[in-house]
């Protein structure tokens, strides 16, 4: 842990409400990212955050300080979100603009034909339209490190796996997403 977390961490743990200010605008807008990914969506994403940040402050006592306070904030909004979907008895479709909202799988060539910008968003749709297809945690593993750029490593100690799990899963994950995308194409 640096040591802006570590000042930070104390702060939190003596009720600053100043910090508490500081904690969610230093990772409000990468933790809503996360939880609307990995729960499929924006719609409930805010709340899902706000839920996050609540339980990271209830818990500030418990943070070891073995791994960087992000992590520790990333895990608790993982774990939200996979509950989150568990809780829900049904899921309802929902639109996967929200994962690439702001963000884009490739970035637009400042040569391509109208055809081509038509045919890579076509593309971008079908992926987003897999990946809500994929089962969890597939979903979640593949999202952390393809979408959200975390090493193996990262991604282990955001899920409390081992880095064996998480490769097996990426895997796993890329199979199953090539043969839905494959099916879809038929």
């Amino acid at each position: 842990m640096n040591e802006e977390d570590r000042v930070l961490v104390e702060r939190l743990r003596a009720g600053e409400s100043a910090a508490q200010r500081d904690f969610v605008d230093a990772y409000r807008d990468r933790i809503v990212t996360v939880v609307a990914r990995v729960a499929g969506g924006h719609a409930d994403a805010e709340d899902l955050a706000q839920e996050t940040f609540i339980k990271a402050f209830r818990a500030i006592d418990r943070f070891a300080g073995n791994s960087a306070l992000f992590t520790w904030l990333y895990r608790i909004a993982v774990n939200t979100a996979r509950d989150w979907l568990d809780s829900r008895r049904r899921r309802p479709a929902v639109s996967l603009d929200a994962y690439t909202e702001n963000q884009s799988f490739d970035p637009p060539s400042p040569v391509d034909t109208p055809l081509q910008d038509l045919e890579r968003e076509d593309l971008r749709a079908r992926v987003r339209e897999a990946m809500q297809k994929l089962p969890e945690p597939f979903r979640t593993t593949l999202i952390l490190r393809e979408m959200e750029g975390h090493s193996y490593e990262e991604v282990a100690r955001i899920l409390d796996v081992s880095i064996g799990t998480v490769e097996s899963r990426i895997f796993r994950a890329r199979s199953k997403l090539r043969a839905i995308i494959e099916k879809d194409l038929r």
